[in-house]
């Protein structure tokens, strides 16, 4: 393989406010899912095409967001012997979906990569990188010129169905048409209408014939924006992969698209996050094949003294999910050093995260949610649907909760496909009804927040350091 580096596009501070609340307290590249950063799913992935010896972020985040884990990182591959670095290059601006790998263009051209992967790093899926390149090689060996591109498409089985679940916004996905051999033969972003049951996935294969392309978009970007005739304003900064390139990638006849049936999701809303939560951890259950072992179990002491019980399992990635038993219903990761009371009744999962140093009382149930590090959540307290960001404290005999449902979306697929369509949906065992396109349908608590005994929160937005003294339902807490 001839694939020897992969850029991830973490994005920046100025993008994401659809991220908020959650923002505010750490950056969405960063957030944790499954138990670790969004990030690090996307990295561990590309870990696995061994032919890659350097991973570059860039983005528009401070340096500092990433020093740790870069260094981290980096320590790591000199243990295992990989020969693999990581590296942030900061953007001097937001620089768009393509200005940034322009910008450092000789950066991702040194040492003469014949081919390099790009990914957005706000995507989920189970990224078969490997697979990908491997395609690459092939339409290679057949193709009598290079080949330009590989584009990610994401194959969406039931198309109208999954733009009812996304508020049946046609503008939110570019989407790909090609051959019975895939390639591509007509790239639009954000249609008006269907034009491709095959979405844009975020993720490209390209070699050095990009930055010809960029350097082209770049002169165009230029002449317009000093163009006294043209009156409005262009940032010639400013590039946008998928609308100033891959646009016209088909004209030229070397595009190829490797079709995905997979799961997969962009991160773009906290509701989002929970419902990536929910896919990587059932990824990673399914991944599970360790047997458990006395140096990855963990003893969890009865308060009767009795026989402690052995409940935690490996899975790949060093991760840790628990194993179910009475008080866990899998999949659900639970940071080693969180302390919960399993008297009374408690009850954690399905798809429950929870980070460092939580400490959770006895008799409280917590389902679909993801609670940060060094929070307490009280005894007999129920949280659902949502997420709690880092030092919340939640009393006891607590609510809160998200409905988990999108009623705006439901009831317009009711009434543009019928009643059947969505009881057909419902009594699908893989349907993930929580995650749907808006944030309406979750509680988030932000860091810092309070919440005094006994109160009951449904489907609000709690900003960073409230104290919550009353019931709040359907608001935003400034």
């Amino acid at each position: 393989m001839t694939t020897t580096k992969a850029i991830i596009m973490v994005g920046g501070s100025s993008r994401g406010t659809r991220f908020r609340p959650l923002a505010l307290d750490k950056a969405k590249i960063m957030f944790p899912i499954a138990g670790k950063p969004l990030l690090s799913h996307t990295v561990d992935a590309v870990l696995k095409v061994e032919s890659i010896r350097e991973i570059i972020l860039i983005g528009f985040y401070d340096v500092s967001i990433f020093s740790e884990f870069i260094s981290s990182f980096n320590a790591r591959m000199r243990y295992s012997k990989r020969n693999c670095s990581i590296k942030y290059l900061k953007e001097f601006k937001a620089l768009g979906t393509a200005g940034g790998l322009y910008h450092f263009r000789e950066d991702i051209l040194k040492g003469n990569p014949e081919s390099f992967l790009v990914i957005h790093g706000d995507i989920v899926c189970s990224f078969p990188l490997n697979e990908m390149v491997q395609f690459y090689e092939e339409k290679k060996k057949t193709h009598q010129s290079k080949i330009d591109a590989i584009l990610f498409g994401v194959k969406i089985p039931d198309y109208e169905l999954f733009l009812a679940l996304n508020g049946s916004d046609l503008t939110s996905f570019g989407t790909i048409v090609s051959e019975e051999n895939g390639e591509v033969v007509h790239y639009v972003e954000k249609p008006e209408s269907k034009i491709s049951d095959v979405i844009n996935g975020g993720i490209y294969l390209f070699n050095e014939s990009l930055f010809r392309r960029l350097s082209n978009a770049k002169i165009s970007k230029i002449t317009i924006a000093n163009d006294n005739t043209h009156f409005d304003f262009v940032d010639e900064d400013i590039i946008s992969l998928e609308k100033d390139i891959l646009h016209n990638l088909p004209d030229f006849g070397n595009t190829y698209v490797f079709q995905y049936r997979g799961f997969w999701k962009a991160i773009k809303t906290p509701s989002d996050a929970l419902w990536a939560n929910e896919l990587y951890l059932d990824k990673i259950s399914q991944g599970s094949k360790s047997p458990i072992s006395p140096s990855s179990s963990v003893d969890v002491t009865n308060s009767d003294g009795s026989e402690p019980l052995k409940y935690r399992v490996a899975t790949m990635d060093q991760h840790i999910l628990e194993k179910p038993s009475s008080f866990i219903q899998c999949p659900v990761y639970i940071h080693p050093s969180a302390t919960v009371n399993y008297e009374n009744g408690t009850r954690i999962g399905k798809f429950v995260s929870i980070g460092e140093n939580v400490t959770i009382g006895a008799g409280t149930r917590i389902s679909n949610s993801i609670i940060l590090e060094n929070c307490e959540i009280g005894s007999n307290t129920i949280i659902m649907n949502s997420i709690v960001s880092m030092n919340c404290k939640i009393g006891n005999w607590c609510r809160v909760e998200g409905t988990g449902i999108n009623l705006i979306s439901i009831n317009e697929m009711v009434k543009k496909n019928g009643v059947s369509k969505l009881q057909k949906l419902l009594n699908q065992d893989t349907f993930k009804i929580i995650g749907i396109k808006d944030s309406g349908n979750i509680s988030i608590l932000g860091s810092g927040t309070q919440v005094d005994d006994d109160r009951y929160v449904l489907n609000s937005f709690i900003l960073p350091n409230k104290t919550i003294k009353h019931d709040v339902k359907y608001e935003i807490i400034m």
